[in-house]
């Protein structure tokens, strides 16, 4: 199996951009002058994650996984996985997100007014800056995803052997297509940094949840959630 078999190009291929790309700017559609980006955010989130699925079930394995476990895997990673595909848009130069064309650039500033602080913020850009500097070739981008969908640690799971099998199956891919387009010294030390990523992304989760309840525990603002954010992070 390679990296290419699973590749998104098609009806359910990622998001074009990012969500923080798109989610942090543009023209403010009506809502509180202080969350004015909120309702923008909300039926991004939901576009994302229909795609989040999309990729997913087409990572070799994850069909033999049961309807629970793959429901589990993807309400626990799926935002993480938003925030890895937002890689790939983010400018080193001005840190910001660019989707599509330079008419949709956003920088943090407009992230804020869609209800995300810096307590989310500013560790999210660290890990963008971090990220980009690995100059992650595509195919590695879209294992990484893979695996951070596939962690047999996330709650609900069942069947935990399985799922660690075929983590391990994409992690030794990974492996190999870094010795083989890496070469050292520069591949000496690329897989363990992607992985601390990962683990960069929990805590990213986290602080996400933290501030989704937040905003969800608002009348005002939980009503301009869509249902399928609601029934993903509803349990957060």
């Amino acid at each position: 199996m390679a990296p290419e078999h699973f590749t998104d190009h098609s009806e359910s291929s990622f998001f074009p951009g990012s969500l923080f790309a798109e989610l942090t700017g543009g023209s403010s559609p009506s809502g509180s002058p202080e969350l004015s980006m909120l309702p923008h955010l909300a039926d991004l989130v939901s576009y994302s994650i229909q795609k989040v699925i999309g990729f997913a079930k087409m990572i070799p394995g994850f069909r033999d996984l049961t309807a629970e476990d793959q429901i589990a895997l993807l309400k626990s990673s799926v935002i993480e996985v938003i925030m890895l595909r937002s890689n790939q848009s983010f400018t080193l130069e001005d840190m910001s997100w660019t989707c599509g064309s330079e008419d949709f650039k956003y920088k943090v500033d407009d992230v804020t007014q869609a209800g995300h602080n810096m307590e989310l913020l500013e560790p999210l850009v660290k890990f963008q800056v971090g990220l980009k500097k690995l100059n992650l070739h595509e195919e590695e981008h879209v294992l990484l995803m893979a695996i951070c969908i596939l962690s047999p640690d996330r709650p609900g799971v069942q069947d935990k052997a399985l799922v660690e099998a075929i983590q391990d199956r994409l992690s030794s891919i990974l492996q190999t297509y870094i010795l083989c387009k890496h070469p050292p010294p520069g591949s000496r030390l690329l897989y363990p940094k992607m992985i601390q990523k990962l683990a960069d992304l929990r805590s990213l989760n986290e602080e996400h949840s933290k501030q989704y309840r937040f905003l969800s525990f608002q009348p005002e603002h939980s009503m301009q959630l869509t249902p399928l954010v609601l029934e993903v992070f509803g349990n957060e």
